[in-house]
């Protein structure tokens, strides 16, 4: 975790199987699971729309990057506290 423009930044990295570039724009779409939840099967691809959902909820912004067949990092923006209002 790190301080960045007002808000901190949380990076969270697995050394996975990846996620095609082509394929990143959609991973918090309802209902993608990507060629590997095809490849591997047992995905609903409701998982990352949920994340982002409450995500959008709490004020905190997500984004993804991934290189396939060596990792994915998840990263979360969280306001700062200064600028954190009651919802």
């Amino acid at each position: 975790a790190s301080a960045h423009q007002n808000r901190i930044r949380l990076d969270v990295t697995d050394n996975g199987i990846g996620i095609a570039g082509r394929e990143l724009p959609r991973i918090f779409d309802k209902g993608f699971t990507g060629s590997n939840g095809r490849q591997y099967g047992n995905t609903t691809g409701i998982g990352l729309y949920l994340v982002k959902k409450l995500a959008d909820h709490l004020n905190v912004d997500i984004t993804a990057s991934s290189g396939a067949g060596d990792y994915t990092t998840i990263t979360l923006f969280f306001p700062a506290k200064a600028f954190l209002t009651e919802m």
